[in-house]
This record gives C-alpha cells, sequence and structure tokens, in this order.
C-alpha cells in the first residue's frame, strides 16, 4: 500500500479525499473529527510537487468501478455535495475518477501529470 495520492487515477479507479493543508474553516484535528462524525474512516495520504510542496489529504473512499459509468453519472455526487456544505473552501474536496484511458489523449495525461 503506498501513501501517495495518485493524480492520475487508472481507469475505473475513483478517489474521494480533503486536502487537509487547505482547510481554512476548522483545524486539521476538527476536520478529521468532522469526517469521523459523517461516518468516514479517513486515512492520511499525500501528495509532493516537482518543487517539493507537501499536501495532505484525509483519504475517505478508494473505489473501483466500471469506467463507463464515470462518463454519464454523478458518481458520489451527493457525498461531494454533503461535503462541500462543511468544508471550505470547497475545492479542499477532491474525487479524481479514472476515465477510460482510451478517451484521454496522451498529450493531455502528460501535461495533467507535469502539473504535480
Amino acid at each position: 500500500m503506498t501513501l501517495e495520492l495518485p493524480v492520475i487515477p487508472k481507469p475505473g479507479e475513483v478517489f474521494l479525499a480533503v486536502e487537509l493543508t487547505a482547510v481554512q474553516n476548522m483545524t486539521l484535528a476538527q476536520t478529521l473529527k468532522l469526517l469521523e462524525d459523517m461516518g468516514y474512516n479517513p486515512s492520511l495520504r499525500y501528495r509532493q510537487s516537482p518543487d517539493g510542496r507537501v499536501c495532505v489529504y484525509a483519504l475517505l473512499r478508494h473505489d473501483f468501478v466500471n469506467p463507463e459509468i464515470l462518463q454519464n453519472s454523478d458518481y458520489l455526487g451527493e457525498q461531494l455535495d454533503a461535503l462541500a456544505e462543511v468544508i471550505e473552501p470547497a475545492d479542499a474536496i477532491t474525487s479524481p475518477r479514472g476515465i477510460s484511458s482510451a478517451k484521454i489523449p496522451a498529450v493531455l495525461v502528460k501535461n495533467i501529470a507535469n502539473l504535480y
């Protein structure tokens, strides 16, 4: 098991996480307590950018689903909405999804990966 949160999930892979280092309306401890009170069992993960910046995440879900479902549905939509009501800013919530790699141009994947 790796503790690094992938930037680009594999096809069918879905993550739901909160970037703890970005939450502004509560402390890290308060955020983790809130997530537990919401029924999650958060596990800590990180991402490190090429410039050395480290972001710490609370991983809430890691699912594997049919990639076709991810293209035409609001997968985890209710959970995202519930989190957005209590986490500020809402962009501290992340849910990267692995849409079928055949539908994502390789150049785009490379450019996204270079951002981190």
